[in-house]
């Protein structure tokens, strides 16, 4: 199984959106089909095995109806909390 690529900041980004998937009571292959990309498309995102660009990032705010100011506001406060890297 391979290990992440990236981690420390990138791991919250994509724990805050994974979180808001599953808030939104819905599956990966659910969002998925929303936003008219495969499953495994999500798993690599949420495995911090893809980076998550910015106009992917609103199309998945947006199939979790959420507000994508609000969902980045989210992001910006657990990236506040989370211990920076050396």
């Amino acid at each position: 199984m391979p290990k992440t690529i990236f981690t420390g900041e990138n791991q919250v980004v994509v724990g805050v959106v994974r979180d808001a998937r599953l808030a939104a009571g819905l599956t990966q292959r659910e969002l998925a089909k929303r936003i008219e990309r495969d499953q495994s498309h999500l798993s690599l995102i949420e495995r911090s095995q893809r980076r998550l660009d910015i106009v992917e990032f609103i199309h998945i705010a947006v199939a979790l109806d959420r507000e994508p100011t609000e969902l980045f506001t989210e992001i910006c406060s657990a990236l506040k909390r989370s211990p920076r890297p050396r």
